[in-house]
């Protein structure tokens, strides 16, 4: 584990340096119907172990959908409890009327967004709110993949210009059309007082 642990923190600042000189070229390249070679698809493959563990702290519900993009599954369906979610305000506002509708996220609407942690992990989904007994029960149900020549540009007005990074999806897609990484079904499921 030492030894993985130090191959990843020497092969960091390649990985990004990689991604960053190379990101639009080979998405052009696939785009065209070209193949990256292994030493490409593995600069793109670190970039997501990078994503992944600097989510931890401020995104961490993307950080585990990540950690499981890595790892095939039959079912193809990832069942998590927790209630951290209930917290968005966009959520909030749902939780009160039962049955199952989308979420509309607003990420941008204001500095300090509350919703955008969990935006970043679950645009788009759906919440479904049923009664549990004395309770009621949140599912929380996203389909998490990355898609096909699609860049998210984030933090441009959270943070007012002051950190704004891109995210060229097309890449990551192109692993999982690879099989280097595994699409699935995240289900969030969160119980609270009526």
């Amino acid at each position: 584990m030492l030894i993985g642990l130090g191959i990843f923190i020497l092969s960091t600042p390649y990985n990004l340096k990689q991604y960053n000189r190379h990101a639009e070229a080979f998405q052009a390249q696939i785009n065209d119907g070209y193949h990256l070679n292994f030493k490409e698809k593995c600069g793109i493959y670190g970039t997501l172990l990078i994503i992944t563990v600097g989510d931890i702290i401020p995104f961490p519900e993307a950080s585990i959908q990540n950690f499981y993009l890595l790892f095939p599954k039959k079912s193809k369906t990832r069942i998590f409890y927790d209630d951290e979610y209930l917290t968005a305000p966009d959520v909030q506002r749902l939780l009160n009327t039962k049955g199952k509708q989308q979420v509309a996220w607003n990420k941008w609407g204001e500095r300090f967004n509350r919703n955008f942690r969990f935006a970043a992990a679950f645009d788009p989904c759906t919440l479904e709110v049923t009664d549990e007994g004395n309770q009621k029960k949140a599912t929380l149900v996203t389909y998490f993949h990355y898609r096909k020549n699609y860049t998210t540009h984030n933090a441009n007005h959270y943070l007012y210009g002051l950190f704004a990074f891109r995210i060229d999806e097309g890449l990551f897609w192109y692993l999982q059309h690879e099989g280097w990484l595994h699409p699935y079904t995240s289900v969030w499921i969160a119980k609270f007082d009526k």
